[in-house]
């Protein structure tokens, strides 16, 4: 919804709108769509509240020319932008947001970025939706993180720390991801479509390090072309891109020159007109609009968050909404996707500047006996069957036709199951419209019209041993179906001394008490409570964790901060095996998976029956760390930065010092293959020892933002591998 006019622009914003190029549009125009991209100064460290002067209710209170008051309602409250829908999502380290505009899509909840100038001066000046797509991490270069394909050619990348060119391209992910699900995560969409309008760039203090600022121009010149591009990108050539420099790095910084190079038209011909820089260590347009405040007003002294101040963002937002809209529009059609729905499958496209004058879209070389409007870019094929289906979209330009590509398949995908107090209780994913499903077991069909809305199955007359291979497919269309082989047990050790596969029964709605439950191999007893009288307990989780090759059975513990953990005690197997004893090498390991890198995850353990003795590892926030415990105090040790929604394989080995030698622990995280990488994490370097003679039990502590599976402990590498290597 636009601002009421009977309220009062604040006067950059005022500046903003008079820069922009009316463009009329139909009466449901396509959303219009912004990319923002950067590093910690795109994500925003703008204060919200407040009353030091950088905070946005600052800016609000202190008004005397009202000239902000148009981020508040009657009430004082933020106001939220009906027209103006934003999505951030910081995975794979935080969780995702995403609604009307509103202050709160900063770095953190209570902090504002250039999303927010830059959304409400576009929601003005812009007839129908816009949807920004904030795609910002903090401490990511250019040179490694955002690496752009054409200068890295590296393979695809899987690990956000490690891997260049990680976030370059889960930029692209995200894109496709929220263009993709527009109802899911917007219910006001109404199907008109999207059309990719513009990226923003605020990106550039770690690059400053390592030699990273040499290749900085290089590296942005091509990251420009390359996000553009068909092969490499968002596949809009010429998309219009708005950077804006970083006015916190010394100007004669290579940085700052490089980001200031890309405006010159004579290295650049091809960025005339369509790539934009706002150089932020000067004032801006007719009205001088600067960058740079402290609590007490405009400054020139800035530190690398741009003094945490909430006008600084506002104006940076604003500044490249003004030159956002001063810049070219493609001139072709582009960007043809197809993605399954409830209704059918979903074809998405945009228009450039040079219009269609007609359209016709054929399915797997067929054409589709629809009418199309010339200014359509979107139709929904609800007569599409389940499955793979190609598309080619024609469009007949007045310079000629022009087709392009898009595939979809709307098979059953993503399998998994586990061990239920019912039976076993199957899941899968689905995006298409459907009839019914069919699943069967061992080739045999268990169920045979499952409900189209269904992604939940219950086989109560599942086996109650042994490995069992099920399948699931849409009832019509030509499909893959989806499989999936559960291990029912009984649980192997696979040379392993002590194994706990969390082979307990358990119910996704009603989490199962560990406490209680007996039969780990290795051990004796059963679980007990840390805690004289906890309140709350260890949970068995419904679905078991897998990692390659892994042999792996039941399903998954979770701890819980009420607690102080729980214990089982060991059987005396891996004493009588000679495993405690000084000079012998014990290995561990298990399985778990990252749910948020905030707060206490899991903490697996062996301890003395005191817990004065301790040997393990554990997850907290962003990092995994040492569990030393042997009389003496003790600094954790970083082994291994995490990501959320993550399987990891831990594996340990533990070497006891002998003739006054210290103990040993080699931490490795092993890959898929499950094979021992050649080198060990970080080692830790200060000298313990711990009298393993009394460790007696395996211990679970934590919380909740890691599920642990899957624990071993035995003699060598392979043995706790489950023999998963031969």
């Amino acid at each position: 919804m636009k601002a009421a006019p009977s309220k009062p622009l604040h006067c950059a914003l005022l500046l903003a709108t008079s820069l922009l190029m009316t463009h009329p549009l139909s009466a449901e125009p396509p959303v219009k769509v912004y990319v923002l991209t950067g590093q910690s100064n795109m994500q925003g460290k703008g204060a919200i509240e407040g009353e030091a002067g950088n905070s946005l209710r600052h800016m609000v209170k202190n008004d005397p020319k009202k000239e902000f008051q148009m981020f508040v309602n009657e009430k004082g409250e933020w106001a939220e932008r009906e027209d103006v829908w934003i999505h951030y999502d910081l995975y794979p380290f935080q969780g995702l947001r995403h609604g009307p505009l509103k202050p709160g899509y900063g770095a953190a909840p209570g902090q504002i970025g250039p999303e927010f100038g830059f959304g409400h001066a576009m929601g003005e000046a812009i007839d129908g939706k816009v949807l920004l797509i904030k795609a910002a991490w903090g401490g990511k270069s250019i040179g490694h993180n955002f690496l752009p394909p054409s200068v890295g050619k590296y393979p695809t990348p899987a690990d956000p720390e490690l891997d260049p060119g990680y976030f370059y391209q889960r930029t692209l992910q995200l894109v496709d991801e929220v263009t993709g699900r527009m109802k899911e995560f917007f219910p006001d969409y109404e199907g008109q479509g999207v059309e990719l309008a513009g990226i923003c760039w605020h990106q550039g203090w770690n690059d400053q390090y390592g030699g990273l600022d040499a290749k900085y121009e290089t590296n942005l010149a091509a990251f420009i072309k390359d996000i553009r591009s068909v092969e490499h990108g968002l596949g809009v050539p010429d998309l219009p891109f708005v950077i804006a420099t970083s006015g916190m790095i010394n100007p004669e910084s290579p940085v700052v020159q490089g980001q200031i190079a890309i405006d010159d038209t004579k290295k650049y011909p091809e960025f005339v007109g369509n790539v934009a820089v706002i150089d932020t260590h000067q004032p801006y347009g007719p009205d001088k609009m600067t960058f740079k405040f402290d609590d007490n007003g405009v400054t020139e002294k800035v530190s690398y968050h741009w003094n945490n101040n909430a006008r600084s963002y506002v104006n940076i937002g604003l500044a490249m909404a003004a030159e956002m809209r001063k810049l070219k529009q493609p001139k072709s059609p582009a960007r043809f996707r197809a993605f399954g729905s409830e209704q059918g499958v979903e074809l998405l496209w945009q228009i450039g500047t040079e219009k269609p004058e007609g359209i016709e879209i054929l399915r797997n070389g067929e054409r589709l006996d629809t009418k199309l409007l010339p200014t359509q870019t979107a139709f929904t094929d609800t007569t599409a069957l389940p499955g793979a289906n190609r598309y080619e979209l024609i469009l007949d330009m007045p310079s000629g036709k022009v087709k392009l590509n898009a595939a979809c398949d709307t098979s059953a995908t993503n399998l998994d199951g586990y061990r239920s107090l019912g039976g076993v209780m199957l899941g899968w994913k689905a995006r298409g419209k459907y009839e019914a499903f069919r699943i069967s077991r061992e080739g045999k069909m268990i169920a045979e019209a499952v409900p189209a809305d269904a992604r939940s199955f219950e086989d109560k007359t599942a086996p109650a041993k042994g490995k069992v291979t099920y399948s699931i497919q849409p009832t019509t269309g030509k499909v893959t179906p989806a499989e999936l082989t559960v291990n029912l047990g009984p649980a192997d050790p696979g040379g392993a001394l002590v194994y706990e596969p969390f082979d307990y029964p358990a119910s996704a709605e009603s989490p199962q008490s560990l406490l209680g439950k007996t039969g780990p191999w290795g051990t004796t007893g059963e679980y007990v409570a840390l805690n004289e009288k906890p309140k709350h307990f260890p949970r068995v989780v419904a679905g078991g964790l897998s990692h390659g090759a892994l042999p792996v059975t039941g399903n998954c513990a979770q701890a819980n901060h009420g607690i102080k953990g729980c214990a089982i005690d060991l059987d005396g197997s891996v004493k009588k095996a000679g495993l405690l004893e000084d000079g012998t090498t014990l290995w561990i390991s298990f399985l778990y998976q990252i749910h948020q890198t905030r707060g206490q995850g899991a903490r697996v353990s062996l301890q003395s029956a005191d817990g004065k003795e301790a040997i393990g590892f554990d997850h907290k926030g962003v990092t995994n760390t040492f569990i030393i415990h042997d009389g003496a105090e003790k600094s954790r040790l970083l082994v291994k930065g995490v990501r959320a929604d993550t399987t990891y394989y831990f594996v340990g080995k533990i070497t006891w010092g002998k003739d006054g030698e210290p103990d040993q622990l080699l931490p490795y995280h092993v890959q898929e293959d499950l094979k021992l990488p050649e080198k060990p994490g970080r080692v830790f370097k200060e000298p313990f020892n711990i009298d393993q003679s009394k460790l007696t039990r395996l211990v679970l502590e934590g919380g909740a933002t890691s599920n642990v599976d899957e624990i071993r402990v035995g003699p060598s590498f392979e043995s706790v591998v489950g023999g998963g290597t031969k």
